[in-house]
């Protein structure tokens, strides 16, 4: 795909932000709630930018703004869980995704346990996977997270989705 008039040069920076997220807006994103465990206090957030990095061995990234007050402590902790949530969890995506909140108030709602590592596992989930930290990587305004996973649980619930602004169910045939 060639955006460039002929004998233009190529300058990384020129694409404009906006462009990019109104593009990025249309491709449906599984919705997660990230977890860790410090000293006995759970904290998590709510994140679509997750997905398998390689599978030997097992490896999850996670991308999480580095402005998110939770993105530290998940670097510092070395544990996290990543907790994808079923079609029916949006009301804990969104109590995840609500700045400044409790962790009492974020943990309220669903069936929480507690992983391996001691992260929060969130039950009735479409997939959970218990992870420990291999690298955090920044890049621009967000860390990136590779996770070696320890264990995983999954069900036959539909997962959440997230596009163009608002949940999503995927549609049966």
């Amino acid at each position: 795909m060639d955006h460039l008039m002929p004998g233009a040069e190529q300058d990384q920076d020129v694409f404009p932000v906006d462009a990019y997220k109104f593009a990025m807006r249309k491709v449906p994103s599984p919705v997660a709630v990230i977890t860790t465990c410090v000293d006995g206090v759970r904290y998590g957030l709510t994140a679509t930018a997750v997905c398998s990095a390689t599978t030997q061995p097992p490896t999850i990234l996670v991308c999480v703004n580095q402005a998110a007050a939770t993105c530290s402590i998940i670097r510092d902790a070395g544990i996290f869980a990543v907790n994808f949530l079923s079609d029916i969890q949006s009301d804990i995506a969104r109590l995840f995704s609500t700045p400044r909140l409790s962790a009492e108030k974020r943990f309220s709602k669903g069936h929480w346990g507690q992983a391996k590592t001691g992260s929060p596992v969130l039950r009735d989930t479409a997939s959970s996977f218990d992870c420990t930290l291999v690298e955090a990587i920044p890049q621009g305004r967000h860390m990136l997270f590779l996770g070696s996973v320890v264990d995983a649980t999954s069900s036959a619930e539909s997962g959440l989705l997230y596009r163009d602004g608002s949940f999503r169910r995927l549609a049966t045939e």
